[in-house]
């Protein structure tokens, strides 16, 4: 039961923590008693709710942490995904008060290692990249950041458990020769595509809607030779989606030859069977092109890389790389200032 004393300055309001042990409300020194022992009485309150809150297992938090979260509906699948698959078979039944921070090291050492996986009927090896990892523990710790946030628990033991560093994504650009050969080994629709993100910069996303008809045919401007860049297509979700809070719409430039290779009606971009494109199945066409002409196999998202590489040895600012990228800050596009070579006129020449 919370109790005061007094002291020279005045009442002092104590109580007792979660584990029993006796404290002293800091920094507060009240001039009436009964203001110090209602201060008491709420601190340990607070307290004892913490203690009976945080014995709870983790997956009964999940469930009140999942219904609290306001993320994007594409984050939100991926990280169901993850807590499915790694977080609850390990803490599910795990009570909060119980989650210690060399269980959770011991747990990231155990995602490190690698594993073993039937391919094929076929035992093949597998590891998870860093920044997999760091993913799967930056979730587990929001998870019970909340739960402080939430006065269910004290304290976050998973806080900075993140493996500094990570991984160094290994960007590819392609010459344009290199895209030549491998569009030469593509189906005429699929090529089309590869064009079409080489020569533009556009994200999957921001390409794939034009797989669809209606406004979106209207983005390409063909009087103007620009593609005009205000909205994406959000792969999880299933849908169109506004560009949220940090990227930026944007008009970018179309080479003529590649705007007059475009279809003149009807959506501009399908896959070989009509339909729109799906980004594994056009991955494997680039893998099986890139290995029939001899170029090293790449990722749909290093044509982007490409397309910035191009632009930044031609000798274009990077202000002017950053609006065409869609970059909100322009420590994202330093990433390619290495890459600056030979000075040019424009952008389209750049690309020609």
């Amino acid at each position: 039961m919370a109790w005061v004393r007094k002291n020279k300055s005045g009442w002092v309001a104590c109580y007792r923590d979660r584990n029993g042990v006796r404290r002293t409300l800091k920094g507060q020194v009240f001039t009436h008693k009964k203001q110090a022992q209602n201060a008491a009485a709420e601190a340990e309150t607070k307290a004892q709710r913490k203690r009976t809150s945080s014995s709870i297992p983790w997956s009964e938090w999940r469930d009140t942490w999942q219904e609290q979260r306001t993320v994007e509906s594409s984050t939100q699948t991926e990280d169901e995904k993850r807590i499915d698959r790694y977080l609850s078979p390990r803490w599910a039944d795990v009570a909060l008060c119980d989650i210690e921070r060399e269980d959770l090291k011991a747990w990231r050492a155990e995602l490190l290692k690698p594993y073993e996986v039937k391919v094929k009927g076929e035992t093949a090896t597998r590891q998870r990249s860093t920044a997999t990892v760091n993913r799967i523990m930056s979730l587990m710790s929001k998870s019970l950041s909340d739960a402080v946030d939430s006065e269910v628990l004290e304290y976050n033991p998973a806080k900075g458990l993140t493996i500094s560093g990570g991984d160094v994504e290994h960007e590819r650009y392609l010459t344009k020769a290199e895209v030549e050969k491998v569009t030469a080994e593509l189906s005429p629709r699929w090529a089309l595509l590869m064009n079409f993100l080489a020569y533009t910069g556009l994200r999957w996303g921001e390409a794939k809607i034009h797989s669809l008809d209606g406004i979106y045919q209207k983005r390409i401007d063909v009087k103007r030779g620009v593609v005009q860049v205000f909205e994406v297509w959000d792969d999880k979700a299933g849908d169109v989606k506004q560009y949220p809070k940090g990227k930026l719409r944007r008009t970018v430039p179309v080479p003529k030859w590649l705007m007059d290779s475009l279809p003149t009606t009807g959506p501009r971009l399908l896959s070989p069977r009509g339909a729109m494109p799906q980004n594994n199945n056009f991955r494997r066409a680039l893998n099986a092109a890139a290995d029939k002409a001899g170029v090293e196999r790449f990722r749909v998202h290093d044509l982007r890389h490409t397309y910035a590489s191009w632009l930044v040895q031609a000798g274009r600012p990077l202000e002017q790389v950053q609006y065409l990228l869609g970059h909100k800050s322009i420590i994202m596009t330093q990433r390619y200032a290495h890459l600056g070579e030979l000075p040019h006129d424009d952008i389209l020449s750049a690309l020609a």
